[in-house]
């Protein structure tokens, strides 16, 4: 893969990652506000609103799968390096990829089965907000999607000769030798 090409793939991947970020900074401002009314209208005015449970639970089901596949290509999900870390370079490198494929795998699996559970919804809404119920699911097709093109993308775009956060630590990362 040339320079530019990597260059060019690195620079969409982080615009589609900013952007997921920045959706997922305003879901948590919309859902944080949505419970807060819920509880002054509950609580001070005693007068609760049907809807707010609903959305906010929406909310958070689309930030929790956008934040999962942006941390995928942040390298931020909790890893247990022990066995890496015994292993020589080469080999830590290639647990590494096998790690990232297996990220690529599991979203697929999200978003394979997000698509089943689109189609089972079929014309269904949600009872207290009337808004579709497939949108609960639509996050897991736009996350997994967005999970799979990041975990490709750390492999097609890793540099074997100047290791990652994800071996920086390896014993033999910082070996000269």
């Amino acid at each position: 893969m040339t320079t530019a090409w990597r260059g060019q793939l690195a620079f969409a991947l982080d615009g589609l990652n900013r952007l997921a970020a920045l959706i997922c900074h305003l879901l948590l401002v919309a859902i944080t506000a949505v419970t807060v009314a819920q509880v002054f209208l509950r609580f001070a005015l005693n007068s609760p609103t049907s809807w707010s449970e609903e959305i906010a639970l929406l909310f958070l089901i689309w930030f929790g799968l956008l934040a999962v596949a942006v941390g995928i290509r942040r390298h931020e999900h909790v890893a247990i390096t022990f066995l890496r870390d015994l292993l020589p370079l080469p080999l830590a490198l290639a647990l590494d990829y096998l790690a990232q494929l297996a990220m690529a795998g599991f979203m697929f699996s999200v978003m394979y089965y997000g698509q089943d559970l689109i189609a089972l919804t079929g014309v269904q809404v949600l009872p207290a907000s009337g808004w579709p119920k497939a949108l609960l699911y639509y996050s897991a097709t736009v996350g997994g999607g967005l999970g799979i093109l990041n975990a490709l993308g750390n492999i097609l775009l890793r540099d074997v000769s100047m290791p990652d956060a994800d071996v920086s630590d390896h014993p033999e990362a910082h070996h000269v030798g």
